[in-house]
């Protein structure tokens, strides 16, 4: 009798015990599944130049170029749109210049990259050799590109600016 008495207290501690186990366990096995939500950052941007609300912008992570324009309310009338890539994605932080097709006086700026040499000359401290070397040192995607040809420096870039485009 005294080894029935220990079988069944033996039983009634296992079951005891199964049963604070299944108790502990139940919530990690019936959890439901929850798929995290990444948090994604907002951009906060700056466009200027021929745009007609130049500003900073915040947009949604995985903006474009063309996202930015329309947020300051598009193209300006005097937009150089062909040089401004609207599907090029946004960064935090950067700012996008919208270039005018014509310079400060109203005259039509010249291509760094489609030019000729003799339309090169046209451009005030530009002579022949100097035109040959910009030809020679193309392509440029910014105007500030012009920095890396020998002989024109920060003086020159900048009497330039106004009269040139990528």
């Amino acid at each position: 009798m005294h080894e029935r008495r220990e079988t069944v207290l033996t039983a009634v501690f296992l079951t005891a015990c199964l049963a604070l186990v299944a108790v502990g366990l139940w919530p990690r096995l019936h959890a439901r599944r929850t798929v995290p939500v990444p948090e994604v950052p907002e951009l906060v941007v700056a466009v200027h130049g021929a745009v007609r609300s130049a500003g900073s912008y915040r947009l949604p992570w995985g903006a474009r170029v063309a996202d930015l324009v329309e947020a300051a309310g598009g193209l300006g009338p005097d937009a150089a749109s062909e040089l401004v890539d609207l599907a090029a994605p946004l960064t935090h932080g950067s700012t996008v210049h919208v270039p005018r097709a014509t310079g400060p006086e109203g005259e039509t700026r010249v291509s760094i990259n489609a030019a000729p040499e003799r339309e090169l000359e046209t451009l005030p401290g530009i002579g022949p050799a100097l035109a040959g070397r910009i030809v020679d040192a193309r392509p440029f995607s910014s105007v500030d590109d012009l920095e890396r040809v020998r002989g024109i420096g920060p003086a020159t870039l900048e009497r330039l600016r106004s009269r040139v485009t990528p």
